[in-house]
């Protein structure tokens, strides 16, 4: 290690160093192994400029607990534990203060430049450091806690992550509180008006009660616009936060679930998500609200008469009690309605998807009448689910109106009988106390049905959301540089369902920087091995090895990143040319944007468009050609120089001159790289230093192509049925006397 001194005018005017680089070096410390560019790519940042909060985010993001803090030398010098922390300079540097030595009349400060070597340390005292700190700093700690987001979803998830926000919460409560007490001003009001000014012709009690009711109304209209402001912005953030944790949960899920399940049934549960915050910031949060009105207003019809009070409670308690009854039909309805709509909205997405094999086979008749079955499927339920809750409200309206109205004329039967004028003011005011509470103790009841609606949106988001993640995901694996030395040895794998092994126990050997050609009949697993080679599935029997390491202990994405695929059909996002080929790389230059274009032959075609890089591409891409969309695919994969580069049956969909123009560059392609070329077009595999072939999962030959001709019967004669002309005569002679003969 290496420990030297430095002025402060030489630190101020070196190079700034980057944030991240800082980060890198403090997450090491902790056992967690960043890079750069990962950290780039997971935050979706231009370039390594990022500023202190965006730092704590990307901190975050990766495991560790951060906070962007400002302090002076006092509070800087008794950190102590908390070292290191990443410090600030006043020319936008940044570097990983590591300790303080030494003491109060001799203090060096010990830093890390991010931009130097390892073992490169520098050391300054204090006035120096502080006539170049700008007094911002980082803190960064390892975040050991199990979050909320960890836990598997449930209701207890939800009000986690809506009480995180507990100030805004008790702020809602405060102010519905306060609404609550505010409500009796009204009712106090008439009372008052009624028993004293009316009786007594008090004019000046009139004018001071008209006085305080108008204060009052100022006061209850400024807490309900604030009451209503806490709450949408307490539903926006629970928004967000559910979103982005349920799509993140989805996007962590294996491929064979989506493989395996609809994307209108996915779609769908997806959806439920949203039923549930509108049940808990709708009829829940504002049934809770609400009933605040109770603390005070029971006590107040308590004191006017308990007899019409506990009338008012009994009506209410039947209607829970009926709403309790009713709850397993309503149920199996609602369940119904959602299987029916979860069918229709697959069809609909799978129809969308494949119009265009709708359009060129004529099958729009065929899928009228599909949509049609399903339409009246979803009807019927809705129907069923309608009569139920109909039936339903048929007994609750009744018990409603009378547990104001039946209570009311209970008063005023005892009002007869005791013929007191006082009690006839106080039974107008319970009247209006009853409509203010019904509406709360009716929300409460009808609470019943709406929890159940929510708890089975909850069981089926849950059911989504709390699949086991796709392995790779901890945070913990290995994140070394790949080279590219790939090894197969004793790969057993068969999919789910499948009676036999799609490949079993192959073992084979690929050099950094060499390539690789596949090929084999159909169902022979060639796109199997690439596949496993991505991890995209991990219950295989043998090892897989990349530079020597398993690829169970690399990180998943940082292994995917490494690991460029072109597939046969390949998916480009609504967006510019520039944003599809700088998908897996958004801190590209456009110098990096040509150069990957350049090498997947598409920079011919794209300078040719009127817009060029900012050509517009439109959902499926319909104003490319097939070609075309393949080059971006290749230009897509290669702009972030991945060291393992597998082309599966790229060029099998592109024209003659396309394939000429692909074929033409992997020369360049394949240079520095280790290449993995899968194709039935067997021209495409001539240059390859070695061709493996698949038969029925196995291997049964490795060679280069003189070698497969001269020995490899399938490999041979699939060479033959695409060269005809290259045919030995005997074969040819053969060929033209089993051939059909044209009689004119």
């Amino acid at each position: 290690m290496t420990v030297h001194g430095v002025d402060d005018q030489n630190l101020a005017d070196a190079a700034p160093a980057s944030a991240l680089g800082c980060l890198i070096i403090v997450a090491r410390q902790y056992g967690l192994h960043l890079t750069s560019s990962q950290l780039i790519q997971d935050n979706l940042l231009p370039d390594e400029n990022v500023t202190l909060h965006q730092l704590v985010r990307c901190a975050e993001k990766a495991g560790i607990r951060a906070k962007c803090v400002k302090l002076d030398w006092g509070g800087l010098s008794h950190l102590k534990k908390a070292l290191p922390v990443i410090v600030r300079l006043r020319n936008g540097s940044h570097m990983v203060l590591l300790r303080v030595d030494g003491d109060a009349h001799n203090t060096r400060i010990v830093l890390r430049d991010p931009n130097a070597a390892e073992d490169a340390l520098l050391v300054i005292d204090q006035p120096r450091f502080e006539d170049i700190w700008s007094g911002d700093l980082v803190l960064i700690k390892r975040n050991y806690e199990i979050s909320d987001e960890a836990q598997p979803f449930s209701f207890g998830l939800v009000a986690a992550l809506l009480f995180r926000e507990r100030r805004m919460v008790r702020d809602v409560a405060i102010a519905a509180v306060i609404l609550g007490l505010l409500g009796l001003a009204p009712i106090m009001f008439w009372r008052l008006l009624s028993d004293k000014v009316i009786f007594y012709k008090a004019y000046n009690t009139f004018y001071v009660l008209c006085v305080a009711m108008l204060v009052v109304i100022a006061f209850e209209a400024a807490f309900s616009f604030l009451r209503q402001f806490l709450v949408h912005r307490l539903t926006t953030r629970l928004d967000v936060k559910l979103s982005t944790y349920v799509f993140e949960k989805v996007l962590n899920l294996p491929i064979d679930y989506f493989e395996q399940t609809a994307v209108g049934l996915v779609a769908r549960d997806i959806r439920e998500v949203f039923r549930i915050r509108s049940f808990l910031m709708g009829q829940l949060f504002g049934t809770i609200l609400d009933s605040t009105t109770l603390m005070f207003f029971l006590p107040v019809m308590f004191f006017f008469s308990p007899v019409m009070t506990f009338v008012v409670l009994a009506l209410s308690a039947l209607i829970v009690a009926w709403l309790v009854l009713m709850l397993p039909n309503y149920r199996k309805a609602s369940t119904g309605v959602l299987a029916a709509e979860g069918a229709q909205g697959a069809f609909l997405v799978q129809t969308l998807n494949g119009i265009r094999t709708i359009k060129s086979l004529a099958l729009d008749t065929r899928q009228r009448h599909m949509w049609d079955v399903l339409v009246a499927r979803v009807a019927k339920a809705r129907l069923v689910e309608g009569m139920t809750g109909n039936a339903i409200q048929s007994v609750v309206r009744p018990l409603e109106r009378l547990a104001v109205s039946g209570s009311y004329a209970l008063g005023v039967y005892l009002a007869l009988e005791s013929n007191d004028p006082v009690y006839i003011g106080a039974l107008f005011s319970f009247l209006l106390l009853s409509q203010r509470v019904s509406g709360p103790l009716m929300q409460m009841a009808q609470l019943i049905n709406q929890y159940d609606e929510a708890r089975s949106a909850v069981a089926i988001v849950g059911n989504l959301v709390n699949l086991p993640a796709e392995e790779g995901r901890s945070g913990h694996g290995v994140r070394s540089p790949l080279e590219g030395k790939v090894e197969f040895s004793g790969v057993t794998f068969k999919y789910k369902g499948a009676l036999s092994p799609t490949l079993n126990n192959i073992s084979f050997e690929i050099p950094v920087g060499t390539t690789l050609g596949v090929m084999g009949k159909s169902g022979s697993g060639k796109t199997t091995v690439t596949r496993l080679l991505q991890r995209l599935h991990s219950d295989y029997e043998g090892l897989i090895k990349i530079d020597g390491i398993d690829v169970r202990e690399y990180d998943i994405d940082h292994l995917r990143r490494n690991v460029g695929v072109v597939l046969q059909e390949n998916f480009l996002f609504s967006g510019t040319i520039r944003e599809n080929i700088t998908a897996a790389k958004p801190d590209a230059s456009f110098d990096d944007v040509v150069r990957a274009a350049r090498l997947a032959g598409a920079e011919e075609f794209i300078d040719k468009l009127p817009r060029g890089y900012e050509t517009h591409i439109y959902e499926g891409s319909p104003n490319l050609s097939g070609g075309q969309r393949q080059r971006l695919a290749i230009a897509r994969a290669l702009i972030v120089n991945p060291p393992i580069l597998i082309l599966d049956e790229a060029t099998s969909a592109l024209d003659a001159d396309s394939e000429a123009i692909v074929n033409a560059n992997i020369t360049r392609i394949a240079h520095g790289r280790t290449l993995i070329i899968i194709s039935h077009r067997l021209s495409s595999l001539t240059k390859a230093d070695a061709i493996l072939v698949l038969n029925r999962g196995v291997v049964d030959d490795v060679g280069r192509h003189e070698e497969l001709m001269a020995r490899n019967d399938i490999y041979s004669s699939l060479w033959y049925q695409q060269n005809m002309h290259l045919a030995p005569a005997a074969r040819n002679d053969r060929s033209r006397s089993g051939s059909p003969t044209l009689v004119s």
